[in-house]
């Protein structure tokens, strides 16, 4: 039987619900799987669905080395660094010696060393990439110019784009849901996801201290739960200096943080709210946003740097992208939020755009590869 191999949930993360809707997506598909999961040891003894398997504690080598004597199908392992154990998460490679056929999907690739790290890093974290290589059949590349980037490391293993899947839902009733959240009236921006520094969100504050004094009607509602490893190292340090920083900019009022673990049924409902989503990402390597990709599936117009996903994503008229100039951010938003037609036409373009990335279609494309790398069939009911 197929096996995916990462985080799921109970435990809260991107990979977890992308490893959950992928398994999901594949059974409706005809290709049943299990789950074997790698996660912290808090996270350990977390009541996990019948589905899961094996759990793995991040650190435990020996466990990644058990696992791998276990697996003897077809492997679907999701890859980020930090994810597993070991220096960059190379106990990865005690996973991919597994006997059977194993595809990893990337969600991370890099040409440059992220902020805070230095070259020696990232020669560490690509060759850690060639490693793996060597032991898997083929890769899955979130983003179209992945299989460029890794033949530049000397990749020479398939390599498959597939995007980040979303869900098929419908068009939110972003005024009705603005009602509800006691919003009325307003020009809401959104961001949400796992917060931290990487969100851009004291660029996003000093952009609506700009925007203010020309529109009062803004406001800014961020959403998510605080970085774990954020939370692990400094505690909940970072969300006081936000709010110290809301206020101290003179946008407390306008800004509003909804902190903690968002169910689907909430974030439809606070996402759906949003006329615009700010993606102001520091990272310009970053290959695929789970954010992102669920802006464009509600049909959601986008402000957002140029990191590799949005310059793909947001062709003229589903989005924007932008530098990290604060006054070019405080007029886009602006000029959008007078300009009820225009939004309204990237929220058309950007709806359409995403119907070719929902999930059944996702998972038929995973399909057909572990039907050429793996000879994985699908059952007929």
């Amino acid at each position: 039987m197929l096996t995916l191999v990462g985080t799921y949930p109970p435990i809260r993360c991107g990979i977890a619900t992308f490893n959950r809707d992928l398994r999901e997506a594949l059974l409706r598909e005809g290709v049943p799987s299990q789950v074997a999961v790698v996660a912290h040891p808090e996270e350990v003894a977390l009541p996990f669905p019948q589905e899961v398997v094996r759990v793995v504690a991040r650190e435990d080598r020996e466990g990644y080395r058990a696992l791998a004597r276990l697996l003897r199908g077809p492997v679907i392992l999701q890859h980020e660094y930090g994810l597993y154990g070991g220096k960059w998460g190379d106990y990865v490679l005690d996973l991919l010696e597994a006997q059977g056929p194993k595809l990893v999907v990337l969600h991370t690739l890099l040409q440059a060393p992220p902020p805070g790290l230095g070259e020696a890093d990232l020669r560490y974290m690509q060759g850690l990439l060639r490693a793996m290589a060597e032991r898997a059949q083929a890769f899955v590349a979130l983003h179209p110019e992945g299989e460029g980037l890794l033949r530049a490391l000397g990749v020479r293993i398939p390599v498959a784009h597939i995007p980040h899947g979303v869900p098929d839902l419908p068009r939110p009733p972003k005024e009705a849901l603005k009602r509800a959240l006691g919003l009325e009236g307003a020009f809401l921006l959104f961001t949400y996801g796992l917060l931290g520094p990487g969100k851009g969100l004291e660029f996003a504050l000093k952009v609506l201290a700009r925007v203010l004094p020309h529109n009062p009607r803004v406001r800014y509602l961020v959403a998510g739960r605080l970085h774990p490893n954020l939370e692990r190292h400094e505690g909940r340090r970072y969300l006081e200096r936000v709010r110290e920083m809301a206020e101290a900019l003179g946008v407390g009022e306008a800004f509003l943080l909804r902190e903690g673990y968002l169910s689907e049924e909430e974030l439809y409902r606070l996402a759906g709210a949003a006329d615009l989503f700010l993606l102001p990402y520091p990272n310009l390597e970053q290959v695929s946003s789970g954010t992102l990709s669920y802006a464009l599936a509600l049909g959601k117009a986008v402000l957002s740097t140029p990191f590799r996903h949005a310059r793909a994503a947001l062709a003229p008229g589903r989005g924007a992208l932008l530098p990290l100039e604060e006054e070019a951010w405080a007029q886009a938003v602006l000029a959008l939020a007078e300009s009820p037609e225009r939004l309204r036409e990237m929220e058309e373009r950007a709806y359409a755009y995403a119907r070719d990335f929902t999930w059944p279609r996702v998972a038929r494309a995973y399909r057909r590869l572990l039907e050429e790398v793996a000879d994985v069939r699908p059952r007929v009911a």
